[in-house]
């Protein structure tokens, strides 16, 4: 009997068994459906194709299901790879969690190969991330942002209400998702995808399956990946959507209603022991293999034909590693090759024809130019669409990549008046595309915390609170309040206009308790507590990302200084004395990161006038350039100059010392020789040199060399004093954490020790 006859009889055979089997197979479903009446419709299209296939290509049907299990889903790879090289064919794709994002990546006509390329290619740490370059925040965002470890944005009195319910909104993973998928964008019935695909998510209210079976095509992948507590849930209608692996992690049952006749599964599953749930990876991937009822898993593994199930043993949902996400698709490769004789008794009866599409594959515009037809928002008014239209990077009519979209995306979403920001890309049917922005506006006010811990201060708190700053344009009201040991209470109001500079007023009152030195006289200490207050009226223009320019007029007030030293004690009390000024802040930065830089420049240029005939004029300049990925130079120069008869008060000395510039003085300029603060003559320079190199991911080695230079005129310019110090430096995920140990050439105490950890305030 020739193989053609054999394949005739064993097709004939299958679909009397299929025929017998279609009207029982909704009942293989294992859930609950959060919409039967859609699925019903879905299944019964997908029967109808599948009983096309029968009859036009004489075989049964073929259905892969791709389980979760996070970074394992990379198994699923090496297992498409196999499947490819021995021609098999897929006619339905269902997925979950990871699974259902490589299965829809299959279902979008993307080859093992090509997805092995994207998945590779995919910056995880970013991914698993809603970061956005640096660049596309305003000034004022970066150095808030460097500043609270916590920024909790909040509505009305309803603070509870308004915080996250989770880590991560998955910005990133929409981009990726949006960019791989352009062409099938807009709402679609996914039976008309080039491969027909279902994919699983879990509705939060009822604890129903949702079945996502027609729809926006990224959400649907968005929602099936969403583990629960790490990314927010997507809510979409009257639904709130996580990661379906807590209901059907590995749906073959769908695979069986649609009308499979054939199920080709992979499940990562790896045998863990007491201690081996010890972490939250683990905890959720034991979540997700058995929240959905072990009975259930037990039935979809029942109804697989061929069941894969590749060695995930030692790796997490969270193996995102370069050499882990290697080692996982070989895993999976030949995990499947276990497999070769089932694999190859289906390829007998279906053929090896491998997969043929039903519609055109989809655009990846990583690669692909997209053509703009135009550009519209969701969640804005006309008069906010204006506005915000005029800070984009692209315009219509131009071909843009996906890179460039992310810009658009970013310049919006870097004003921080929204809580996210995705788009979608919706072809005209002429090749060209129409970008929406959907902008979800953040929650209108902010209760920002930051933390720190060092050596001279031991612990400070810093605690902020912002109403309607997360807005476009308006009115907009703040109170700060540091506690240390040098607290201090901020007041303040700004106006934004959709157009035109930031119009505001702050009020300070601060306490300063600090130990100092006076550089004429190095074994000159004292001990001094003053208390301060200022009162600013300034223009602003720092929506700008790279620079903020800000000027007006200031009055100063120090109703009570004391100074106890070695060479006796002043107090003053002083009530009657204002000091007005007009001045002048100017910075450029283009750093790729405030703290441990790895290129960029950041240029300051301070001026002071006073109606005392005094002027005080100061800047710096810093760059960052890198030698080598594991090396950088970071060289400064920093200085101040006071012109005129007198300063007025000690307020505006200069001041240098630490490793924090604007530490107790705005104008301090740090040293890396002294911790506290130093007093100069009115001529002051600096330049600092670091040599930084990572030892390892965000850790780093410094050495670090600076000289100080003051005097009271040029003439009188005194010996450069030197200093030296050692320092290690983590970028930790609530600020950087640094210990040195520096020297200085001049004091009789020349080395000293300095341990921070927490963002600079």
């Amino acid at each position: 009997m020739g193989n053609r006859t054999i394949r005739g009889f064993l097709t004939v055979l299958m679909l009397c068994i299929v025929g017998s089997g279609v009207l029982a197979q909704s009942s293989e479903l294992v859930n609950v459906s959060y919409d039967p009446k859609t699925d019903s419709i879905f299944f019964v299209k997908m029967q109808k194709k599948m009983d096309k296939i029968r009859r036009e290509q004489h075989r049964p049907t073929v259905a892969l299901v791709l389980a979760g299990g996070g970074a394992k889903g990379a198994s699923h790879i090496g297992v498409l790879k196999y499947l490819e090289e021995k021609g098999i064919p897929v006619d339905f794709v269902a997925g979950t969690s990871m699974g259902g994002l490589m299965g829809g990546m299959y279902s979008l006509g993307y080859s093992a190969t090509e997805i092995d390329s994207l998945v590779r290619g995919i910056d995880w740490n970013m991914m698993m991330s809603d970061k956005i370059p640096m660049e596309y925040y305003s000034y004022e965002r970066k150095v808030y942002k460097g500043t609270y470890l916590l920024d909790i944005p909040f509505t009305g009195a309803h603070f509870l209400r308004s915080l996250p319910s989770g880590i991560l909104y998955g910005l990133n993973v929409y981009n990726m998702l949006g960019a791989v998928s352009v062409g099938y964008q807009q709402d679609i019935d996914f039976t008309e995808l080039p491969i027909p695909f279902c994919c699983v998510a879990t509705e939060m209210v009822t604890q129903k399956e949702k079945r996502w079976t027609s729809g926006s095509f990224v959400n649907a992948l968005r929602s099936t990946m969403s583990i629960p507590a790490y990314f927010t849930p997507v809510r979409i209608d009257s639904m709130i959507l996580s990661d379906g692996g807590t209901k059907n992690n590995y749906p073959a049952d769908i695979a069986k209603a649609a009308g499979a006749d054939i199920i080709i599964g992979v499940l990562l599953t790896s045998p863990l022991d007491y201690e081996g749930v010890n972490n939250v990876a683990t905890l959720l991937s034991q979540l997700a293999r058995y929240s959905g009822g072990g009975e259930a898993l037990a039935h979809n593994e029942s109804i697989t034909t061929v069941l894969i199930t590749p060695d995930v043993s030692g790796y997490t949902s969270l193996s995102f590693g370069t050499e882990e996400i290697a080692t996982l698709i070989e895993h999976g490769y030949q995990a499947a090759a276990v497999h070769e004789r089932e694999i190859d008794s289906i390829v007998r009866i279906v053929g090896k024809r491998g997969t043929k599409l039903q519609n055109t594959k989809a655009i990846n515009c990583a690669e692909t130019r997209v053509t703009i037809s135009a550009i519209d928002f969701v969640g804005l008014s006309e008069e906010e669409k204006a506005y915000t239209i005029g800070r984009l990077p692209i315009h219509e009519g131009g071909g843009y990549y996906k890179k460039d979209f992310e810009m658009a995306q970013a310049a919006i979403y870097g004003t921080m008046a929204f809580s996210h920001v995705t788009y979608q890309l919706v072809g005209d049917g002429r090749d060209r595309y129409k970008v929406i922005f959907y902008c979800d506006k953040r929650s209108p006010h902010s209760f920002g915390l930051g933390l720190r811990m060092d050596t001279e201060e031991w612990f400070e708190a810093l605690l902020n609170a912002t109403f309607n700053r997360n807005k476009l344009y308006g009115h907009s009201y703040g109170i700060t309040a540091r506690l240390s040991a040098s607290p201090y209470l901020k007041l303040e109001w700004v106006y934004t206009p959709l157009k035109g500079p930031k119009v505001g007023a702050f009020f300070k009152t601060s306490y300063r308790t600090l130990y100092g030195t006076d550089t004429h006289i190095f074994s000159h200490h004292y001990y001094e507590k003053s208390w301060h207050n200022e009162l600013r009226l300034f223009l602003s223009e720092n929506q700008w990302s790279l620079v903020d320019l800000n000027g007006g007029v200031r009055v100063e007030h120090t109703p009570f200084y004391s100074l106890f030293s070695e060479t006796g004690f002043q107090e003053t009390k002083d009530w009657k004395h204002y000091y007005p000024y007009l001045f002048l802040r100017f910075t450029y930065d283009t750093r790729n990161r405030m703290y441990f830089p790895e290129k960029g420049l950041h240029v300051t240029l301070n001026a002071d006038y006073n109606f005392y005939k005094t002027a005080f004029v100061g800047g710096g300049i810093r760059g960052a350039i890198p030698v080598c990925s594991f090396f950088t130079i970071d060289a400064a120069l920093n200085s101040r100059f006071i012109f005129g008869d007198s300063c007025t008060n000690g307020y505006m000395d200069n001041y240098v010392g630490g490793m924090m510039a604007g530490r107790y003085y705005e104008h301090q300029i740090p040293f890396v020789g002294y911790n506290g603060e130093k007093t100069c003559d009115r001529m002051l320079s600096t330049v600092n040199l670091e040599l930084r190199f990572k030892v390892y991911k965000n850790t780093y080695l410094s050495l670090i060399g600076a000289a100080m230079h003051d005097g009271n005129t040029l003439k009188t310019m005194q010996k450069p004093v030197v200093g030296a110090g050692l320092q290690v430096g983590y970028l930790s995920k609530v600020g950087p954490i640094t210990a040195n140990i520096h020297w200085n050439s001049t004091e009789k105490k020349k080395v000293g020790f300095y341990l921070s950890a927490g963002y600079d305030f």
